[in-house]
């Protein structure tokens, strides 16, 4: 998998925590099934977790950080 050639949506996907991903039903167990999120989906996160999802951008390279909070004054 090639970071850069991702979208935004699929790397979302990659960097969203494990324990936001829903349990698959019993009758997809043990198929290949990936849970995908959309712009309904909200989140709280805790400081941990988003030290997590730095991190994992920041492996990926300086052009995938993206900036918290307010830039200038």
């Amino acid at each position: 998998m090639h970071l850069f050639k991702l979208t935004n949506e699929q790397l979302a996907q990659i960097l969203i925590p494990e324990r936001f991903v829903p349990e698959a039903p019993a009758k997809l167990k043990g198929k290949n099934i990936e849970y995908v999120f959309d712009s309904e989906h909200k989140f709280d996160l805790t400081y941990d977790e988003l030290l997590e999802i730095i991190g994992k951008a920041r492996l990926a390279g300086p052009q995938l950080i993206p900036v918290i909070g307010t830039v200038g004054e």
